[in-house]
């Protein structure tokens, strides 16, 4: 009867460990936006966008969790490209072209406006995701650095749960412009990347890569993509369900039982 009782509350624990992960999956919000005002350029913001088309091919179109994207560009005001969207294996050719078909506008650099129009329309979707991240790309000064850091703070109030940037090109690079970046990634604590193998946890820090210039640019949003698909649980290629993380102690307790169970078995 024991040994019953034993295997029963092993098969409940497996069912608590398993089957709430299988049952529910969890939605990651990727937003991206693309600087689109005058001082880019036509050629560099096409370099950008590309770039971003082919780093999309990163995202998991299948497996225990859901990735929506969102991807704007901004100048002075943002402008939406693709609306809140669930990446599958059939949609994500269309989510690159309709990427790729976005023009050039020209203008300002309203870096708030690019942080409070992804929120905007990740909440408005439905609300946001268990996870949602933001990505800026800018080859500039925001327009107004308050206005910058009140909307990052703002949108981090609000749920969003990481800021990152990519600051791109010799206008934007110098020690204290990537500082205010840093500083509306995450106020007082953001942190600047020079090494694109070694980006930080976007879930928990905010930060902005240094990219010395366009060229350079589809390296880093691949590895920042990358980074943060692994560590949002997308990093198997299978869509395999990792092990939660007390099971192993759970099964060396069963396991541990049964074994002083033989024991006594034995020396009776």
């Amino acid at each position: 009867m024991k040994t019953t009782k034993l295997r029963v509350a092993l098969v409940a624990a497996l069912g608590l460990a398993f089957g709430s992960t299988s049952a529910n999956a969890a939605i990651i919000d990727l937003g991206f936006s693309l600087d689109t005002s005058g001082s880019i350029g036509t050629t560099n913001f096409n370099l950008t966008r590309d770039a971003l088309a082919t780093a999309l091919d990163q995202i998991p179109t299948s497996g225990a969790n859901q990735y929506r994207v969102a991807i704007t560009k901004f100048s002075n005001a943002s402008n939406t490209i693709v609306a809140p969207t669930i990446v599958t294996a059939a949609n994500i050719a269309g989510i690159k072209a309709t990427l790729q078909a976005t023009t050039h506008l020209g203008g300002g650099t309203c870096t708030s406006c690019a942080i409070t129009g992804l929120y905007n329309l990740f909440n408005n979707d439905g609300g946001l995701g268990a996870t949602t991240l933001l990505n800026i790309t800018t080859d500039g000064f925001p327009n107004s650095q308050t206005n910058a850091e009140a909307a990052a703070t703002t949108a981090v109030a609000n749920g969003v749960d990481g800021i990152s940037f990519e600051a791109v090109g010799s206008g934007i690079t110098s020690a204290s412009a990537l500082a205010n970046m840093a500083k509306i990634a995450k106020p007082d604590v953001g942190v600047v990347v020079n090494d694109i193998n070694n980006i930080p946890n976007a879930t928990t820090t905010g930060f902005v890569i240094k990219v010395v210039d366009f060229n350079d640019y589809e390296a880093a949003i691949k590895a920042k993509i990358g980074r943060v698909v692994d560590d949002t649980g997308g990093g198997d290629p299978n869509g395999v369900i990792p092990l939660p993380a007390g099971l192993p102690l759970l099964l060396t307790g069963f396991g541990a039982f049964g074994v002083m169970r033989l024991r006594k078995r034995k020396a009776a």
